[in-house]
């Protein structure tokens, strides 16, 4: 069995061996595909809203493989990565942005890592990554930036696209991360 399915705080929250030179070539690995993944020519939005990016599926693994203090690692170097490789859309950097990407990662790094894979289990961490991160902090984060009232943020519109990408991130990341568990051992 690759992942074990009591992990105790200790071991979910343990630095050794996490920036070990292989992890750190993985993750690099990893943010490059990411970056990739996030460049405007491969997303898909609607009234200035993403609909459609698969950018989120790395950090995902970098959270399942790793942990969670990689995952903290990632989310903030896939969040700046991203902005400065994605220059050309304009817009100013907004450190907010990273702190969500990183809770993101925190989020599937605890309630994944060392752990089976389930579609419930990845499910619960889409729920919280969607009420805390997508709906929340980054409703905040576009209130503060754009100086928008709640209700122009919370729009029927971002609420419903992301009520409909939810089955299917939810399916997408169970099949990614079924398929991580079976090469995992090249990664570690």
């Amino acid at each position: 069995m690759l992942y074990s399915p009591r992990i105790t705080p200790r071991e979910l929250f343990s630095t050794k061996n996490v920036f070990t030179t292989k992890h750190l070539v993985v993750m690099a690995i990893l943010l490059a595909a990411r970056t990739i993944l996030n460049l405007p020519f491969l997303t898909i939005y609607v009234s200035g809203i993403k609909l459609i990016t698969f950018a989120y599926l790395t950090d995902v693994a970098a959270a399942v493989l790793y942990g969670p203090w990689a995952g903290l690692a990632f989310g903030f170097a896939g969040d700046t990565l991203g902005f400065f490789a994605s220059l050309s859309t304009g817009g100013a950097y907004f450190p907010g942005y990273a702190i969500s990407e990183m809770i993101t990662c925190f989020v599937f790094a605890v309630l994944l890592y060392k752990r089976n894979i389930t579609w419930q289990r990845v499910a619960i961490a889409w729920a919280i990554n969607l009420i805390v991160v997508i709906l929340g902090l980054n409703s905040v984060w576009l209130i503060l930036m754009m100086g928008k009232s709640a209700g122009e943020v919370l729009t029927l519109m971002r609420v419903g696209i992301n009520l409909i990408q939810f089955p299917i991130h939810i399916i997408l990341t169970t099949l990614i991360l079924k398929y991580l568990g079976k090469v995992k051992h090249l990664a570690d």
